[in-house]
């Protein structure tokens, strides 16, 4: 992955077929780490009201064979519009 800059954060992102998960940080990795344990938690809670579902809802090591993690870069004090920096 890329090395950290000092203006910069990356937004990690994964659409299922009900929420949108994000996770932020400082690069890829750290913002993927976030997103997936925004996952767990999710799953977690699910889990203890429909706990037979244990089967069907992957946990956060198997998320990317479900779904697509996208990655949004950008720097701090910078203005963007879908994902372009204006200023």
């Amino acid at each position: 992955m890329e090395t950290e800059t000092g203006s910069g954060f990356v937004v990690a992102e994964m659409n299922t077929h009900h929420f949108m998960f994000k996770g932020a940080g400082r690069n890829r990795e750290t913002a993927r780490v976030a997103l997936l344990n925004a996952w767990r938690v999710h799953r977690s809670a699910l889990l203890a009201r429909y706990p037979e579902r244990i089967d069907s809802i992957p946990d956060e090591t198997k998320m990317e064979q479900h779904f697509k993690i996208y990655y949004l870069e950008f720097e701090v004090d910078a203005g963007y519009r879908d994902g372009e920096r204006l200023v």
